[in-house]
């Protein structure tokens, strides 16, 4: 709260510059932040064209302003050009941001541009996730084609283990089919490989990357169904951002990101505080005395130095998470301690660029599990867990191009040592443990990858990793697990117009078991889950193609997918009484998903985005003699369909936008017992500028109070509900 007044009274002494001679401009994104480096072209009748740019501002100045109308056109890396006329200033130009079509990620490549075919990939720019009415990082990322998480509900109130992440329908158990990166670090816990979306404070994020579709032959197994990149504002100039907001269920937040730079040294740090009471996620017909709302309280932040002469940079970072969760019932509790150092270094090298980065840290995760009445009026506690976690890994790539060739060639290890311990708690009192499990994981890859472009209109792009991987169990009885795995790729990107061109890629990956799937279970309402110690990696195999169009003010991509999973892990059913459902991480024999994908962005002006997305996608167990009761069977978690639209408004000074979704049918479990019935929610919010550098919001989530499916375990869940927030958020310098 001491954080909130200080702002609240920058807020109110906040000071403006005096006015320069001439015209004066500034130039923003659709959250109102400024944007330094724009590149600004001033053209009046028949006279030379002038060139501007903006300062860390955003501002610019003409200092002699011809006679009549003139013409401002705005350019910047990663947002649309925007025109506009004018006589007198002040000149406000307000930067879209480009669509899908024109979006460059580096993720694809692994950071090298060149070596990245036009694939399928979303980008999520900060002002679109500041313009959101989703109070959450994964709710955001959920208008996104094929976006899926096991679980429906926010991350806000879910347990962190059901925050792994699935595309395009390669599932079968909560562990994430996709690896998530922070600036090129794993965000996936390094034993369960679920994910805490609240890591990366919401101020310092610069955008973030989507890429569907299996790319192992550059990040391995955690990549089987793709990446998701979280990129935080790279170091240059002085800059600051923080948003504090205030909303239902006495949510309070504060977020804030500075850096600067002197001489090639760079500084930057961020933190992020968040409290909430939370919300009933029980359904009303099945609360009961035992039932209270989830809540959840976390803080995060990192510090960050390096230096850049020219020719080379080094940088550093330290990170750290905390957070305590109630999970819906006074004695289901969770709490996370995650800390963590990490350096990068880049420089030339042999004609070419090699970078390298390593990290290592520890975290420490305690959970309480409980057996609640079948009137829902008691519960007792059956277990607690305890599980200490050392990782530490190491990369190093070097890229270099040759003509129309571009090579990259790279390695990297990781090491990942863990240990469960489990107190037990009988009916009568009588206390087991601890109960100790865990084990030591070892990783190390090398793989390589080729551009070419050997006709202009014609980019193929071939690459292959290869992986060993060994798990040790702690306990000497079981044994030692060691595997080692290809994980090839080719893609082809063929321009047929400048309007149109076409683009397929055939891969084939794998994803080794987490520690968490070995050696660690788990209770969920009345469903107990048992780990597996026997578990085998699994294998990918799939092809997608496509085809992207842009025309003026119209872009579009339609994208056909087909994957199969072979001995998928899945989380089997291999017991169901009244009091409770048992169920084993097993390997099945094979998971088919098949769909098609398709973006729509409009821009009828620069006043208007219409955005709109769909996804269908038919998973199945498609050969299943191990298990024969699943062959047939919907794949659990995964949905039918996902249809998405959005809506923005700039006018100068205000921004205003709508995002919809609608979610098909799914079903919770492997027998397809327990269904998850389809729902729609509508977000909005709006954004005023109060004055330069300065700006109010109100959001909304769930705008029509939705009551929706999130679990049945067998208990029915239910999702987020309606909820506001009212905020401010400031951008320095102004």
């Amino acid at each position: 709260m001491r954080f909130i007044g200080l702002l609240a009274t920058v807020v109110l002494l906040w000071t403006g510059s005096s006015a320069a001679a001439g015209l004066t401009g500034l130039v923003v994104d659709t959250s109102g932040a400024p944007v330094p480096g724009a590149t600004v072209v001033v053209t009046a009748g028949s006279g030379p064209a002038r060139t501007l740019t903006t300062g860390t501002d955003g501002l610019f100045e003409l200092t002699d302003m011809p006679v009549g109308a003139v013409t401002f056109t705005a350019t910047a890396p990663g947002f649309a050009d925007t025109v506009i006329s004018a006589t007198t200033g002040p000149v406000r130009l307000v930067l879209q941001p480009k669509s899908f079509v024109e979006a460059v990620t580096v993720t694809a490549s692994r950071g090298v541009d060149k070596l990245a075919t036009a694939a399928s990939t979303t980008v999520v720019t900060s002002a679109e996730l500041l313009n959101s009415g989703s109070g959450a990082l994964d709710d955001a990322l959920r208008n996104t084609p094929g976006f899926t998480l096991f679980r429906r509900s926010s991350s806000r109130v879910s347990n962190p283990t059901t925050q792994g992440v699935t595309l395009r329908g390669v599932s079968g158990s909560g562990a994430s089919r996709t690896v998530v990166l922070a600036d090129g670090q794993p965000l996936n816990d390094a034993f369960g490989s679920w994910v805490y979306w609240n890591r990366v404070p919401q101020a310092a994020v610069d955008r973030v990357e989507v890429v569907r579709g299996a790319t192992g032959d550059l990040y391995g197994s955690d990549a089987l169904g793709g990446v998701v990149q979280v990129l935080t504002f790279k170091p240059g100039s002085t800059r600051v951002r923080a948003t504090v907001d205030a909303g239902s269920n006495d949510t309070l937040r504060s977020s804030v990101f500075g850096g600067s730079q002197l001489r090639g040294w760079h500084g930057e740090a961020a933190g992020e505080w968040v409290r909430t009471d939370g919300v009933m996620t029980i359904a009303p017909e099945a609360r009961g005395g035992v039932d209270v709302p989830a809540d959840s309280d976390y803080n995060t932040g990192f510090v960050q130095g390096g230096y850049n002469p020219g020719t080379w940079n080094a940088s550093a970072r330290y990170s750290q998470y905390s957070e305590n969760r109630g999970n819906g019932t006074p004695l289901q509790v969770n709490d996370t301690t995650w800390k963590q150092f990490s350096g990068q270094a880049a420089g030339p090298l042999a004609g070419g660029l090699w970078q390298a980065r390593a990290a290592g840290g520890n975290q420490s995760y305690f959970q309480t599990f409980t057996a609640v009445a079948a009137d829902r009026a008691t519960e007792r506690l059956t277990t607690d867990q305890r599980t200490p976690t050392d990782f530490s890994l190491v990369s190093g790539q070097w890229t270099r191009a040759w003509g129309n060739r571009q090579v990259l060639v790279g390695a990297e290890g990781r090491h990942t040592k863990s240990t469960v311990s489990e107190m037990r708690y009988a009916v009568n009192g009588t206390v087991t443990g601890p109960v100790l499990a865990g084990g030591t994981e070892n990783g190390a890859a090398g793989y390589a990858r080729l551009g070419l472009t050997p006709l202009t209109n014609l980019t193929v792009v071939a690459g292959t990793r290869l992986d060993s991987w060994s798990s040790t169990p702690n306990d000497p009885a079981l044994s030692r697990q060691s595997t080692l795995f290809l994980s090839p790729r080719a893609s082809a990107a063929y321009t047929l117009s400048e309007e149109l061109s076409l683009q397929a890629s055939v891969y084939r990956a794998h994803r080794t078991p987490t520690l968490n799937e070995l050696h660690r279970g788990f209770r969920v309402g009345n469903v107990v889950t048992n780990p597996n110690q026997l578990l085998e990696p699994e294998h990918l195999t799939g092809f997608e193609g496509g085809a992207l169009y842009a025309r003026r003010k119209v872009s579009a991509r339609v994208t056909g997918f087909w994957n199969q999973l072979a001995g998928a892990i899945t989380n089997v059913t291999v017991a169901t009484a009244p009091a409770q459902i048992t169920r084993q991480r097993q390997n099945t024999d094979t998971v088919r998903a098949s769909g098609a994908e398709v973006e729509v962005d409009v821009r009828p002006n620069q006043h208007w985005t219409i955005g709109g997305v769909a996804s269908f996608t038919r998973s199945r167990f498609a050969k299943a003699p191990k298990q024969p009761t699943l062959e047939g069977n919907t794949t659990p978690q995964v949905p039918g369909y996902q249809l998405a639209a959005n809506l923005t408004y700039v006018e100068r000074s205000f921004t205003g936008a709508v995002q919809a979704r609608l979610v098909g049918d799914q079903f919770d479990d492997d027998l397809n017992a327990f269904t998850l019935n389809s729902f729609g929610v509508i977000d909005a919010s709006v954004s005023q500028a109060l004055r330069q550098g300065v700006q109010a919001f109100v959001a909304i989530e769930n705008l029509l109070d939705t009551v929706y499916d999130a679990g049945r375990t067998p208990i029915r869940t239910i999702g987020w509900p309606r909820t506001f927030r009212v905020g401010v958020r400031l951008f320095l310098p102004q």
